[in-house]
Order: structure tokens, then C-alpha cells, then sequence
């Protein structure tokens, strides 16, 4: 059976668990080199004046200033890749309703695991009853991460007029 390179690097990837990410404070630049780490080879890297955009955005809290703690780690990893898809301000409201609806730990580790369970999806959903070429495939996928994006904006767009 051929491999496919694209597959193998999806399915290499992984976040770190919650218990993997550091419990001891980490300075600025500490954390950028480990979100890099499991990050810039997928094209989300991240890099100081980032992160701390972040912060001055509100995304990202400011509690303890320049060390940032397990909680901010695991917040600029959800930032980091989410924002391949999602505005600040959509990745903002993302976080205030994870915040409202369990513990940062629970949040991240479920992220953790929808986004490995999703990259695995890939796979499955290649393996159909009549062969696709690979033009088709793209296109493929590339539609329904447009489908995806259009529905979270209009999702984010009614939410905003709720509040």
C-alpha cells in the first residue's frame, strides 16, 4: 500500500497533553521556542511580538506579566492554531465561552483531542467506493474548509448582534 506524505505528517502531529505543557512559569521567549517546537512545521509558528500582541489584545491574560504559567501556554496553543481560520476577535469569544463552560484544563485537553480526532477524519474520509484523482480530492477539502470558515464567521456575526 503507498503512503501518503501528507497523511504522515498530519497524523504526526500532536499537541502536547496537559501535563506535558510546563507548570513552572516560562519567559517570553522560552514560550515561543516551545509552541514553535510543535507548531512551526505546520506554519503556525509564533513569535515574541505576537504573543505579547496577544496579550494586549485581551486574548491572552495579563496575570503574571512576563512568566506565562500552564493556563497562558495552553491558551496560546489554541490561539496559535486557531488562528489559521479564526479572527482575534472570534478566537477572543472562543475562549470566553470555553471559560464560562469548564476549567482551562478541560478546554485545552478537549481541543487537544477534537483536533487529533479531526486530523485522523482526513484519512478516513479519503477512502471512498469510487477513485478520486488527486485534483479532486483538493478540491475536496479545500471546499470544506471553506464551508467550515463561512459557517463560523456567520456563527461569530449572530452571536456578536446577541450580545
Amino acid at each position: 500500500m503507498k503512503t501518503n506524505p501528507t497523511i504522515e505528517k498530519l497524523n504526526a502531529f500532536e499537541l502536547p497533553s496537559w501535563n506535558e505543557i510546563p507548570a513552572v512559569g516560562l519567559y517570553l521567549d522560552q514560550v515561543t521556542k516551545y509552541l514553535n517546537g510543535y507548531l512551526e512545521e505546520y506554519d503556525m509558528g509564533v513569535t515574541p511580538s505576537m504573543i505579547s500582541n496577544y496579550v494586549k489584545l485581551k486574548i491572552i491574560s495579563r496575570e503574571g506579566k512576563k512568566i506565562y504559567g500552564r493556563e497562558r501556554i495552553a491558551a496560546l496553543f489554541f490561539v496559535a492554531v486557531s488562528k489559521t481560520v479564526l479572527s482575534m476577535d472570534q478566537i477572543r469569544k472562543c475562549l470566553q465561552m470555553q471559560e464560562s463552560a469548564c476549567t482551562t484544563e478541560e478546554g485545552y485537553s478537549a481541543f487537544r483531542t477534537e483536533l487529533k480526532e479531526r486530523l485522523a477524519a482526513i484519512e478516513k474520509g479519503k477512502k471512498s467506493e469510487e477513485p478520486r484523482s488527486e485534483a479532486k480530492e483538493m478540491l475536496e477539502k479545500v471546499t470544506s474548509a471553506i464551508a467550515y470558515k463561512m459557517y463560523l464567521d456567520v456563527y461569530f456575526d449572530q452571536h456578536k448582534a446577541s450580545e
